[in-house]
Parts: structure tokens; sequence; C-alpha cells
């Protein structure tokens, strides 16, 4: 399932948290096990920045 959303955000490279978890489909609580899980393993990062709150993912050095 976290492949499918990695995709979405690699595709994006830098969305609105809101946006991707809207485009995920997926209930509160599956969508906080991906995202954390997303962060966990260092895939993706969230910044909170003056515009929102933006997913980015990592790109492996």
């Amino acid at each position: 399932m976290k492949k499918v959303y990695l995709k979405l955000l690699q595709k994006a490279e830098k969305i609105l948290l809101g946006d991707l978890k809207t485009q995920s489909g997926l209930s509160n609580k599956k969508w906080d096990k991906t995202i954390k899980g997303l962060t966990k393993n260092n895939f993706a990062k969230v910044n909170n920045t003056d515009d929102g709150l933006f997913v980015e993912v990592i790109v492996p050095a």
C-alpha cells in the first residue's frame, strides 16, 4: 500500500498534506499509519511552511 502512495508523492515531488490525504482515499487511521511509515523509513518528510503543511519525497543520496 505504501508503494502506491509513494508513487503519488513521487509524481508531485511536493504536495500539500491535505491534498495527498484526499488523493489517497484512506481512512484517518490508515492514513496516519501510512504517512508515519513513509516518514519513519525516510521515503518522505513533512514540512510546515507559511504556505501550509507539505509532504516531500526524499531522494536518496
